[in-house]
């Protein structure tokens, strides 16, 4: 693999459906030389903030060459495990100290589902709670000298208009994690979305999601609000623009790392191509 995927490429999911285990995406990215991977919650090692399991991890990283620069914690922050969820959020922000990863990167208010979204008062509610809830945790980071990001996620922090509201009310203390398959969630376009953020996105997640109205080996199948159905895709085959992407992170200036997310790769020839093309379009 060339000098793009070495200094710009982290791996962030395991490669096949049905595993989350952080020890293999480390052996995993560790055989494709790329630069790093991004620990976090959801794997099976780190469900609960285990500080030996997390030194563990780091070692077996580091040791391998490969970086650790993001903390990535699938998390709700708000209604009524918001409070509790808030105090273990704190305790992977001390994780983050001891092992010296600089960015913790956590959600708020992660339902996907149409039929939850709220609306109206309620709405308004939870949205000023996860303002409140995101200072917070970031007030509380910054103690130890880490930056928190959040992703465009869920129906709440999601789509131009509410992504955007967040930072403004949030007086960019908080910085963007721009995933380009999510605002999908929202009926929105990844490249609409980067082209009219109203702050310069810290780091990047790519995956891909294709429209279809059918299951493609008993894959979920995803409704946005407005019904429109789409279901995960291998990178580069679904309806992300890679290469309006590219174009677009370049003008503005970007010059972070990639978080690679694998969806229906089938084995370790499809991850390299899935390499391959990331490093022909955005290097």
């Amino acid at each position: 693999m060339g000098s793009f995927i070495n200094e710009k490429i982290c791996f962030y999911s395991s490669m096949f459906e049905g595993r989350s285990c952080m020890r293999e995406i480390i052996e995993c990215a560790h055989s494709f030389g790329v630069h790093g991977v991004e620990m976090m919650n959801f794997c099976d090692e780190l469900r609960t903030p285990d500080r030996a399991a997390a030194r563990e991890l780091a070692a077996l990283a580091r040791g391998y060459g490969l970086s650790l620069p993001v903390f990535s914690a699938g998390i709700k922050l708000t209604e009524e495990v918001g409070a509790a969820n808030r105090e273990k959020l704190c305790r992977y922000v001390e994780i983050c100290s001891e092992l010296e990863i600089p960015i913790l990167h956590h959600t708020i208010h992660p339902a996907l589902n149409p039929e939850m979204q709220p609306k109206g008062e309620k709405f308004e509610a939870i949205f000023a709670e996860g303002v409140e809830a995101a200072l917070e945790i970031n007030e509380f980071a910054k103690r130890y000298g880490i930056r928190t990001v959040v992703e465009d996620q869920g129906l709440v922090f999601n789509g131009y208009e509410n992504y955007n509201r967040f930072f403004k009310e949030t007086e960019g203390k908080v910085g963007a994690l721009l995933d380009v398959g999510n605002i999908f969630f929202a009926d929105g376009n990844p490249c609409d979305l980067l082209e009219g953020l109203a702050v310069e996105p810290v780091h990047v997640h790519i995956k891909d999601y294709g429209y279809r109205e059918e299951s493609i080996g008993g894959e979920t199948v995803f409704r946005s609000p407005a019904g429109r159905g789409f279901g995960a895709s291998r990178i580069g085959t679904g309806d992300v623009d890679l290469a309006r992407l590219a174009k677009g992170l370049k003008a503005r200036g970007y010059d972070g790392l990639y978080s690679i997310e694998f969806e229906r790769v089938q084995d370790m020839n499809e991850v390299a191509e899935v390499l391959k093309l990331l490093e022909d379009t955005f290097a």
